[in-house]
């Protein structure tokens, strides 16, 4: 899929997030040439994906205090452009601690306070997926089956209402209905039928 195409769907996910929390794209802030140029000065084969991203927004900053601005979906931020290095590099100390070798490359685009990630993986062969990486075990889980599918899916929650806003302003989601939803848009996904 073209970066144009994701770039279309990345926006709209932006809009619903925006309908349930206003003001929620404005704090990420624009994205701008500059912005994917530092991205890419550090990740050299850029991925679309990264790409549609940090042409759109600068990300969420570590240090954001107001909740309802805080998570890109439930329990993880967009990592800011500012702090993309750093994150890289907790990444990869994550897999190297673990012993867990990966062939192909696996990058960053959503983080917790915990030093978990929901990463960009792309295997040897080319093939492109978004996985979960939990820092306690090291493992890459398959979420979504492509970058458009993370993106689609994550409208998916929107629309069906498995994304909602908790009594404190936190954004939250129904786990049975996000597993339904998931597994169902991605078959092939391991960590959905787990």
């Amino acid at each position: 899929m073209s970066v144009q195409n994701l770039t279309q769907l990345f926006q709209e996910y932006l809009q619903l997030s925006d309908s349930l929390r206003p003001g929620y794209t404005a704090s990420l802030g624009t994205g701008q040439a500059e912005s994917e140029a530092e991205i890419a000065a550090i990740v050299p084969e850029l991925p679309e994906l990264l790409a549609a991203i940090y042409n759109t927004v600068s990300g969420t900053s570590s240090e954001e205090e107001e909740p309802s601005l805080i998570e890109f979906v439930p329990g993880y931020r967009l990592i800011h452009r500012d702090e993309y290095e750093q994150e890289m590099k907790v990444l990869a100390g994550i897999l190297a601690e673990k012993g867990h070798p990966v062939e192909g490359i696996v990058l960053p685009i959503l983080t917790n306070y915990g030093s978990d990630f929901i990463c960009y993986y792309r295997s040897a062969d080319g093939t492109e997926r978004i996985c979960d990486l939990l820092h306690d075990f090291g493992d890459l889980v398959v979420m979504y089956d492509s970058p458009a599918k993370f993106l689609e899916t994550l409208g998916e929650f929107y629309r069906q209402e498995v994304y909602f806003l908790d009594e404190d302003g936190y954004l939250d989601c129904d786990l049975i209905r996000e597993g339904e939803v998931g597994a169902e848009m991605n078959p092939d996904a391991s960590y959905w039928s787990e």
